[in-house]
């Protein structure tokens, strides 16, 4: 049975909820009920829990911020949020934290909670299947140290009871694709896995590791000389000690296959080492995004294939190539804005050269979709189509009405005149929107200073910037940007 915590401030609306579902036949059983989030967590941190159902709005501590302590806390078990019609917000911070559902309870049904309940026990058995919750925090803290996101490795007490064996460690390049119960088993017939005392299965960033615990001195892989399905790399009969550098050293002789597209199962003793070199993306990243903006398709495709072959040449790894490439990715979608923003494809990548062909896909859309989104102001004068595509492309340099008038040789007054006539606004008024639209991209996507941001969009004089800024979004560029 998989145990329930159910939280809510309601006595009545608990007990409906106990009432509604024949929770023993569903695979069920509510262990523990608590009227607000602080009890809830306190309840959470004693004793295991596989699903928590919550009321969002509560005294003391929200659903929301219980669910945010429960990750914050590693612990993985699963969400049900109970929510009111004028909640989106908050159900929408729920789901960013990994909620799996939500439910209206003015219009809770049983159908409705038991298509959740059914869905979250196929979850749950998915995942039982491969390691428990223990396990796979521990391998999830190993993988964010030897990728540097992490140091914490405190090693659970399961892991602890398998100290006295060995370890063989098979990483497997499989996209998002997933094993089944047995799936993996019959997906890797040279692991004789008869031999072994437990499996664990991994996956992250389109890896999947299998952790085989053995006996010392058990032939665990009979590598075949024709295995062609995956790009593989193992290493056997390890002391549980080597688990993180071996594991790291895996990841990075991988990088044969990743560059090259080759398959088969191959020995980490085989395989030439490597050193990745330091590689700065954000330079070609910025200039990508320059090109981006000014609509040089051309030269954002170049870009692309420069970035790509940068990482080839610096060694890369894998994880380190399909973080850059989702970085890269991440910023082109935030200049547009439009549609669903999925990086699935980028981490399915099975080679390098796949996950090019996956981002030059997304380039071309997001492309498209900005040339659409760009305030086309196209009037029926030519010498002011002129000045306006001067303006769009170098806005960041000095512009005044003398200097435009000059580019298409006219007079200053008739200019100014002639611009406001066929736009709607002054120059200075295009030139000043134009800028700060660019400055409020500059804020929410990059590190850049607010001194720097001012210099980049094209004011020279922050206290002018900050006074037109505020002038036009109603906040200054600090507030904005947090």
């Amino acid at each position: 049975m998989w145990k329930v915590l159910l939280v809510e401030d309601e006595l009545f609306v608990r007990e409906s909820i106990k009432m509604i579902v024949n929770w023993e036949e569903l695979g069920f059983t509510i262990l523990g009920e608590a009227d607000h989030g602080a009890e809830a967590l306190r309840l959470l941190q004693e004793m295991h829990f596989d699903l928590v159902i919550t009321d969002i709005k509560m005294p003391v501590m929200d659903g929301v911020e219980l669910l945010k302590r429960a990750r914050a806390h590693d612990l993985n078990c699963k969400f049900i949020m109970l929510s009111c019609l004028n909640e989106f917000e908050y159900v929408r911070q729920a789901l960013e934290y990994g909620a799996s559902n939500y439910i209206l309870k003015l219009s809770m049904s049983v159908s409705s909670l038991v298509e959740s309940l059914s869905k979250i026990k196929s979850e749950l058995e998915v995942r039982n299947q491969f390691a428990d919750q223990k396990i796979n925090s521990y391998y999830g803290q190993i993988w964010r140290s030897i990728n540097e996101l992490d140091q914490d490795e405190h090693v659970p007490s399961v892991i602890s009871e398998l100290q006295h064996f060995n370890l063989t460690i098979v990483s497997v390049i499989r996209g998002e694709e997933r094993w089944g119960a047995q799936e993996y088993k019959q997906a890797l017939p040279f692991i004789q896995f008869r031999c072994t005392e437990a499996t664990h299965l991994y996956h992250s960033d389109g890896l999947t590791t299998v952790f085989v615990w053995h006996k010392p001195g058990i032939v665990i892989v009979e590598a075949p000389a024709a295995y062609q399905k995956y790009a593989i790399v193992y290493a056997t009969d390890i002391h549980h000690s080597k688990l993180n550098m071996q594991w790291k050293r895996l990841i990075q002789q991988l990088g044969s296959a990743w560059y090259e597209g080759t398959k088969g199962v191959f020995s980490v003793d085989d395989i030439e080492y490597k050193e990745s070199a330091p590689y700065f993306a954000w330079r070609k990243k910025r200039e990508l995004v320059s090109s981006f903006e000014k609509g040089e398709e051309k030269r954002c495709y170049e870009l692309v294939d420069e970035i790509w072959m940068d990482m080839r040449n610096s060694h890369l790894t894998m994880i380190d190539a399909k973080r850059i490439a989702a970085d890269v990715d991440y910023t082109l979608y935030s200049m547009i804005q439009k549609g669903s923003h999925n990086q699935s494809a980028l981490f399915d990548a099975r080679d390098h050269e796949e996950l090019k062909q996956a981002m030059i896909t997304k380039l071309h859309a997001y492309l498209e979709a900005y040339n659409q989104t760009q305030p086309a102001i196209i009037t029926d004068h030519p010498e002011v189509n002129k000045v306006i595509a001067y303006i769009n492309e170098n806005f960041h340099k000095e512009i005044s009405v003398k200097s435009m008038a000059a580019l298409i040789s006219m007079d200053e007054n008739y200019f100014s005149s002639l611009f406001k006539t066929k736009t709607k606004e002054s120059l200075i008024t295009y030139v000043h929107h134009l800028r700060i639209n660019k400055a409020m991209f500059y804020l929410t996507q990059t590190d850049l200073t607010i001194n720097q941001i001012s210099d980049q969009v094209g004011f020279n004089n922050i206290n002018y910037f900050n006074r037109i800024f505020k002038r036009i979004t109603g906040t200054t560029p600090s507030q904005y940007r947090y």
